[in-house]
């Protein structure tokens, strides 16, 4: 399912004119997005919760040379579905 599916089930659902739903489902992704940027926790009640953890710092290597590249230090989206969210339908 694409942003594109979601619009057209909001549509579906509610009523809404398409217009209106995208402005919808993309103020959903905004909210989301920012809330993530600023590092923080964000569960969404029946689906499942994102949260920022740090990546970890090391070496890995280019496997076309084998040469040791650094892996920088860095933020990490991570999603971890809700219990309802594989129910039985």
């Amino acid at each position: 399912m694409v942003k594109a599916d979601l619009i057209e089930r909001a549509v579906a659902e509610t009523g809404l004119s398409r217009k209106e739903a995208r402005v919808a489902v993309e103020g959903v992704f905004a909210a989301l997005a920012a809330a993530l940027r600023r590092g923080e926790r964000t569960v969404v009640r029946g689906f499942g919760s994102f949260s920022v953890r740090p990546r970890r710092v090391g070496m890995a290597r280019n496997p076309r040379t084998g040469e040791p590249v650094p892996i920088p230090p860095g933020r990490v989206v991570r999603f971890r579905p809700g219990r309802d969210c594989f129910g039985s339908d």
